[in-house]
């Protein structure tokens, strides 16, 4: 079979011919004739087609049962088959046939059932463009075939949690669905498409879907990952359900209409951690040119502040490559100050409007004493609807969080306000997340580069802040520093080459050789001799910048020379902070 008729397979041929087709799928080649859901609308898309989603795992529910082999009556003959019950959601038998629930040759079985979304934050550029997707010309259409659930007891009760109807902030009516004696219509009109596709940030043109998985693949919640699978789209599902064992709102979220939330059944998972730059080794090559070029873009925006501009590609360039207990080697987050807030009310939006077309992945979070109070920042159960009700930091790792403090004022924190910032400050400082199941908490690890705008010193305790040096020409004709770097990025290569030059080096071994390590211990020593305040911290910070500064030049190891610059780098920036802070 030819790659080109990949996309003709159907639940059937791929069980009979499995080893043959997960070969095939090995090919990535293969997998770009798959029409991605991503791109086409579910109108173009038939009954058990072979699809590709990409996503991110919102939510797990507990396993589900079904069968997976049956056997089916011939009542006008007598005679029966064994038929195979996986990659469908409901068995097909004819008005003359009859599932023999009780025969000793069904097989039960079980299936892991998660909730993914489109991948939130996920900026136009890093997007899949429709391309090479050929759409089918066949429509959706209902057999005359008899169907049923394949779940042998219906759907068992489900894992985690809600969904919200304003995704923004926390929502008083998402507390007060009354579900003891009201009709299904009733409920289904409360449970509106926000609360069903559950984002925790707005994504546009976005889509959710269940996947059910069949085989040992175990996924973890905010994983990125592609999904090839047969599609389920009969509309009988969203009808599917055992009242005695949910509730309505249960019932309603759990069996969305699959116009919007489609079932798709898996034959292949690929998780992705990073991509796959193909020319990487010439990347390296150039990586010095292709940071002049990311340098002059940044400390132009920056008002002319060349040093801000060194920081802050370090900061793109961040990730963590360590972890021990609560502490994490290699993030990098940044608080920058003294901008001029007053003239330019915008300049934070503005400038991660740049940033969206350097980083694959990234939300803007506005931070008033509003939103502090009434944000749903952190995920949260809800028993009600069983499901994981989204926060806006539930995000995948390396989306990039840029806060925008200008407009928060003094008053008092509400309880949600202070559970708030005690996320932001845990994010920031241990790259964790806990998460809220009413009845306990449970921590995830994230690993999520921040950085905060703010007029003063940021609320969030951040260990890296640099009090921009602004050059008042660039200040006075900002508007045209806009469009001239606006201007800059039109050529293609050039914003290409950034995008493969920070995903490259993010991703790239770094090794710190003995010969350093002499050279560091003495410069600390006479560091701390200079300023009693230096402490073990402001070593591994340093030494964490040390790496992120060599790697920037497309280094792989430190010298001598690239360490000298980086304690150059950070004595100047102390040197900007009020000698309380330093």
């Amino acid at each position: 079979m030819t790659s080109v008729e990949v996309k003709n397979w159907t639940p059937e041929y791929y069980i009979t011919n499995q080893s043959v087709c997960q070969q095939i799928l090995d090919n990535p080649a293969v997998l770009t004739e798959i029409p991605s859901l991503n791109n086409v609308q579910l109108h173009n898309i038939r009954d058990k087609e072979l699809i590709r989603f990409r996503g991110m795992v919102q939510d797990m529910y507990d396993p589900e049962y079904y069968f997976k082999h049956y056997e089916v009556k011939n009542t006008n003959t007598g005679e029966s088959n064994v038929r195979c019950g996986m990659y469908a959601d409901t068995v097909q038998h004819l008005p003359h046939e009859e599932i023999m629930f009780y025969s000793d040759k069904n097989e039960n079985s079980e299936r892991l059932t998660y909730v993914v979304i489109s991948i939130p934050g996920l900026n136009d550029w890093a997007k899949e463009k429709n391309t090479n997707i050929q759409i089918s010309n066949t429509t959706i259409h209902n057999t005359n075939n008899n169907k049923r659930s394949l779940d042998d007891n219906e759907v068992e009760e489900m894992d985690c949690s809600e969904s919200v109807t304003k995704k923004e902030k926390v929502s008083a009516d998402d507390q007060d669905v009354n579900m003891s004696n009201g009709h299904s219509t009733k409920v289904q009109n409360l449970l509106s498409k926000d609360h069903i596709l559950n984002f925790p940030v707005p994504i546009d043109g976005g889509k959710a879907c269940i996947i059910k998985v069949y085989d040992e693949t175990v996924l973890k919640l905010n994983q990125v990952i592609d999904v090839i699978g047969f599609v389920s789209l009969d509309p009988m599902l969203s009808t599917i359900y055992n009242v005695d064992e949910m509730n309505e709102a249960e019932v309603h979220t759990h069996n969305p209409p699959v116009s919007l939330v489609p079932r798709l059944h898996t034959v292949k998972i690929i998780e992705l951690t990073k991509s796959k730059i193909v020319n990487s080794p010439e990347i390296m090559s150039k990586a010095q040119l292709i940071r002049s070029d990311l340098h002059i873009i940044l400390s132009q925006l920056l008002f002319g502040d060349n040093l801000a501009a060194d920081y802050l590609i370090c900061h793109l360039l961040s990730t963590i490559y360590m972890r021990r207990d609560y502490f994490c080697l290699g993030t990098f987050p940044l608080n920058i100050t003294n901008f001029p807030a007053n003239k330019l009310k915008t300049f934070p939006k503005e400038f991660y409007n740049f940033l969206t077309l350097f980083v694959e992945k990234s939300h803007f979070l506005e931070v008033t004493l509003e939103n502090l109070n009434e944000l749903a920042l952190i995920p949260k159960k809800d028993y009600i609807c069983n499901r994981l009700t989204s926060g806006i930091l539930q995000l995948s790792n390396n989306t990039h969080l840029v806060i925008d403090e200008i407009g928060l004022t003094t008053g008092t924190l509400t309880t949600i306000g202070k559970e708030n910032y005690k996320a932001l400050s845990d994010l920031l400082m241990f790259q964790k997340l806990m998460y809220d199941f009413k009845y306990y908490t449970m921590e995830y690890e994230t690993d999520i580069p921040i950085l905060i705008f703010s007029d003063v010193k940021s609320f969030i305790p951040c260990p890296m802040r640099i009090i921009l040096n602004i050059d008042a020409e660039s200040e006075n004709l900002y508007t045209q520093v806009v469009e001239a770097a606006y201007q800059y990025l039109k050529d293609e290569n050039r914003l290409a080459n950034i995008h493969q030059y920070i995903e490259t080096l993010k991703h790239t071994e770094f090794v710190f050789n003995e010969e350093i390590t002499k050279v560091v211990q003495d410069d600390f020593v006479e560091m701390r001799s200079r300023n009693k305040n230096i402490d073990a911290d402001n070593l591994h910070a340093l030494m964490v910048f040390a790496r992120l500064m060599a790697l920037s030049y497309g280094q792989t190891t430190l010298n001598t020379e690239c360490w000298k610059k980086t304690v150059q780098l950070e004595m100047e920036r102390m040197n900007r902070l009020p000698q309380r802070e330093r």
